[in-house]
C-alpha cells in the first residue's frame, strides 16, 4: 500500500510539473506574440541605438558614436528675447566635460549658454574655453551629462590623424544634429572637396540648427564642425544650396591655447574667456 501511495504521489507530482511547464511555455509564447504584434512606442523608435542593421559594422560604430555624443545647444543673451538653437558634440578631457560647436550662434556670457538632450534635460555652461568667431568654432566646458557618451578629446587631436585621407574626395562621412530644431537626426555624406581657406565641403544635407554638429569620418574620427550652407547666385537671385555643407576641420582649432585653459582649474563663478 505504501509503495502504491508513493507511486501515486510521484505521478501526481510529475503531472503538476508538466502542467506548470506547459503553462510557462504558453505564457512565454503569449508574451512573445504580444510583444511582436504591438506598435513600437515613439521613444523606442527615436532611441539613439535604433540604428539600421543594414549598415556595415564600421558604419554602425560611427553612427552610434555620432548619435550618442550629440547635444542640442541653446544660447541667448540679456538683450535677446529667445534662444538660438544649434548642435554640438559632447567630449571629455581628463575628468571634465565639454561641447565643441560653432561660434556664430554663441551669444552673451556663459550664464546664457545651455546644452540639452531633451525638453526637460538641460545642462549648464561652466566656462568658455575658446570662442573663435573668425574660424567659427567654440569649445565650452559644461556639466557632465549622464544620457550621453562623450568622445575622448585624445581621439580627435589632429596629430593622430592622416588628414590627407580624411579629406580625400568622396571619403564617406556621418553626422548627427538638430536641423530646424528637429532631432537628433543622422545624415550620411561625402567629401566633395576643400575650399581655398581649407574648409571641408561636404555633399550632404543641413539646415539652420545643424550648425555645430560634429562630422565623423568612415574611420570613426571626428574631423570637423558644420558651420554653414553654401549660398550661390542664380538668375533669380541668391539661393541656398542645402546639400553643399561647409565644415571647419579640427586642424584649424588652436589646440595649444585650448589645452592651456582646459588644464587650469575653473575659477569659482567664472563666466569664461571668450578667446576673442
Amino acid at each position: 500500500m505504501l509503495k502504491k501511495a508513493l507511486n501515486a504521489i510521484k505521478i501526481a507530482s510529475q503531472m503538476v510539473l508538466v502542467m506548470l511547464l506547459g503553462f510557462a511555455v504558453s505564457m512565454g509564447i503569449f508574451i512573445s506574440v504580444s510583444e511582436n504584434s504591438r506598435m513600437p512606442t515613439s521613444s523606442e523608435m527615436s532611441a539613439l541605438d535604433n540604428i539600421s542593421n543594414d549598415l556595415s559594422s564600421a558604419e554602425h560604430r560611427v553612427v552610434e558614436l555620432s548619435r550618442h555624443s550629440i547635444l542640442q545647444v541653446l544660447t541667448t543673451s540679456e538683450k535677446r528675447s529667445g534662444f538660438s538653437k544649434m548642435s554640438g558634440t559632447y567630449i571629455t578631457h581628463g575628468d571634465r566635460f565639454y561641447v565643441i560647436t560653432a561660434a556664430h550662434g554663441v551669444h552673451g556670457e556663459c550664464e546664457y549658454f545651455f546644452v540639452a538632450t531633451g525638453d526637460e534635460n538641460i545642462y549648464d555652461c561652466i566656462r568658455y574655453i575658446l570662442i573663435d568667431q573668425a574660424v567659427d568654432y567654440a569649445i565650452i566646458e559644461i556639466e557632465e551629462i549622464p544620457e550621453r557618451q562623450p568622445v575622448k578629446l585624445a581621439d580627435v587631436r589632429p596629430s593622430n590623424r592622416e588628414w590627407r585621407q580624411e579629406t580625400a574626395v568622396l571619403n564617406e562621412t556621418f553626422y548627427t544634429g538638430f536641423p530646424n530644431g528637429l532631432g537628433p537626426l543622422t545624415f550620411r555624406g561625402s567629401v566633395a572637396g576643400m575650399s581655398d581657406e581649407n574648409y571641408i565641403l561636404l555633399h550632404s544635407y543641413a539646415w539652420p540648427g545643424s550648425s555645430g554638429s560634429g562630422v565623423f569620418s568612415y574611420d570613426g574620427n571626428l574631423i570637423g564642425i558644420i558651420i554653414a550652407l553654401n549660398v550661390g547666385w542664380t538668375g533669380a537671385g541668391y539661393d541656398v544650396l542645402e546639400d553643399l555643407v561647409i565644415v571647419t576641420p579640427l586642424f584649424m582649432i588652436d589646440w595649444d591655447a585650448a589645452y592651456e585653459i582646459m588644464n587650469e582649474p575653473a575659477p569659482t563663478g567664472d563666466t569664461g574667456d571668450t578667446g576673442q
